[in-house]
C-alpha cells in the first residue's frame, strides 16, 4: 500500500513515517503545506493519505475539497471535535495524536480490508443462479420462527451467510449504498440497509446514533462533546462515531 503524509509538525511526521514503514507501507512523500500536498497527492496518486487537520492557513478539509484524485483519507489530529465533519467527508478513520503502533495497526487493517473489497468488486462476476439460491436461503432464514430466540443475526456477505452474535457487534455503518457490520474480530459487507438492521436488532442493546450508524450500547467506551455542542461516541475499539442531532434524544435515554 502506498501513502502520502500531510503533517506540519516535524516530529509527528517523522514518527508516523517511521511506524508506517515498519508496517510495510510505502511512503511516497511527506508534505507540510496544504497547497503543495494537493499537487503531490494528485501527481503521486497514493492509495491513502494520512492528513493532519490543522495545517496553518488551511486545514485538511480544504485539501480534500481541492483534490482531483480521491484516495482513502485517514485524519490525524490532537482534537476530537472534528470527528463528525471528518466522517461526513467519508474518512476511513479519525486517529487522535499521539498515534500508537497498536492504533495504527487497526487503521491499516481497515484500509487493507477496504482495498481488498474494492479489488473483489472489480473482479467479481456473480452467477445469476447462485444469487437466486442465496436469496432463497436468506428468505428461509428470515422467516424461520426460532430465529428470534437466538442471539445471532444472519449477515449476507458476498457469496456466504454469516451468523454473528449480537454481543460481538460494535457498530453498523452505512456508506455509499453498502452496509458494514463491524465486530471486534472482523468486518462484514452487506447490501441490507441500516433500516433493515434497526428492525432486527434488539432495542435494549443497540442505539441509532446517526443516519449512517447503529451502535452497540455495551461497546460504548466514552461520550465525547465539544464546545460547539457536537457529540460523538468512542467505541471500545477506539473508533469514533458521530451522533446526529436528531438522534441525541436516543442517547439521552440510555444515559439517564
Amino acid at each position: 500500500m502506498r501513502c502520502v503524509i500531510v503533517e506540519d509538525e516535524k516530529i509527528q511526521a517523522f514518527m508516523l513515517e517511521k511506524l508506517l514503514k515498519e508496517e510495510g507501507i510505502e511512503v511516497l512523500a511527506v508534505e507540510n503545506d496544504a497547497e503543495v500536498a494537493i499537487k503531490s497527492i494528485d501527481a503521486l496518486r497514493p492509495d491513502v493519505v494520512f492528513l493532519d487537520i490543522n495545517l496553518g492557513a488551511y486545514d485538511g478539509f480544504y485539501v480534500i475539497e481541492k483534490l482531483s484524485y480521491k484516495p482513502y483519507v485517514v485524519f490525524t489530529t490532537a482534537y476530537s471535535e472534528y470527528a463528525i465533519k471528518a466522517f461526513e467527508e467519508n474518512a476511513v478513520d479519525y486517529v487522535l495524536k499521539p498515534i500508537s503502533r497498536e492504533r495504527l495497526k487497526k487503521t491499516l487493517d481497515r484500509l487493507k480490508r477496504l482495498n481488498q473489497e474494492a479489488i473483489n468488486k472489480v473482479n467479481e462476476i456473480r452467477d445469476y443462479n447462485q444469487d437466486m439460491r442465496i436469496e432463497k436461503v436468506i428468505n428461509q432464514i428470515r422467516t424461520e420462527p426460532s430465529l428470534s430466540n437466538r442471539n445471532k443475526i444472519p449477515i449476507e456477505s458476498d457469496n456466504e451467510i454469516s451468523f454473528v452474535d449480537f454481543d460481538d457487534i460494535v457498530y453498523i455503518m452505512s456508506d455509499n449504498a453498502m452496509t458494514y457490520v463491524i465486530t471486534n474480530k472482523e468486518k462484514y459487507t452487506t447490501n441490507e440497509t441500516l433500516k433493515e438492521y434497526e428492525k432486527k436488532l434488539p432495542s435494549d442493546k443497540f442505539l441509532r446514533a446517526h443516519k449512517s450508524y447503529i451502535v452497540s450500547i455495551d461497546h460504548i467506551k466514552k461520550v465525547l462533546k465539544n464546545y460547539l455542542g457536537s457529540t460523538s461516541l468512542m467505541m471500545d475499539n477506539d473508533d469514533i462515531i458521530p451522533v446526529g442531532r436528531v438522534y441525541k434524544d436516543n442517547l439521552k435515554k440510555i444515559l439517564q
